[in-house]
């Protein structure tokens, strides 16, 4: 994938803007146990969720990475509570894994997208692999016309552009699925005749 987000060895968590460039930001892995016990944490995670009928995409609602990814502060920032552990910004959709799977072992594990929708926080969506399973999903699905990997957008503007409209719809009390559904079309590029 031309954008990938993945958690790598010893809870490292790697953005790949490019597969000749990657930027790591190390996170100590015993961070993650207080994290996902934390209720503190779980509440602010879940209110950033748009959770839809089971087997459809949850959607991220919070900040939004350049991959389209969610971004949020696991972890307490209040230094003054004796029980106060460390916090940091860290992929939403690798906390959700983490939440409904337990706490990613050792090693080099991926979070990927079955439904390729950076934003998405389905846990049925998330699977662990490598970063080369990462590349063969997106190489097997990037050709589809009418998918996420299509979006005229990229990741991002797709994630944006889906949050924002589910936000606008709450605020004005209309369909969210309606503007979910615009939201989603305005982004897949009209189908092209084909000439062979």
């Amino acid at each position: 994938m031309s954008e990938m987000a993945a958690a790598i060895g010893d809870g490292q968590q790697l953005l790949v803007a490019s597969p000749a460039r990657a930027i790591a930001a190390r996170i100590d892995p015993g961070l993650w146990p207080a994290w996902l016990a934390d209720p503190d944490t779980r509440r602010r995670y879940e209110a950033l969720v748009y959770r839809r009928d089971p087997g459809q995409c949850a959607y991220w609602l919070g900040a939004i990475s350049s991959t389209g990814h969610g971004k949020f502060r696991a972890g307490s920032r209040a230094r003054a509570r004796p029980d106060a552990r460390s916090s940091r910004i860290v992929t939403a959709h690798v906390y959700a894994y983490q939440l409904h799977y337990g706490a990613l072992p050792p090693g080099q594990v991926v979070i990927r997208h079955q439904c390729d929708e950076a934003s998405c926080q389905n846990w049925e969506d998330l699977v662990g692999g490598t970063q080369p399973d990462n590349v063969r999903d997106y190489q097997a699905r990037r050709g589809r016309e009418d998918g996420p990997l299509a979006d005229r957008h990229g990741a991002r503007g797709r994630a944006v552009a889906i949050r924002d409209a589910i936000l606008a719809a709450r605020r004005a009390g209309t369909s969210i699925e309606e503007a979910l559904q615009q939201a989603i079309t305005a982004g897949i590029p009209p189908l092209q005749e084909r000439l062979f």
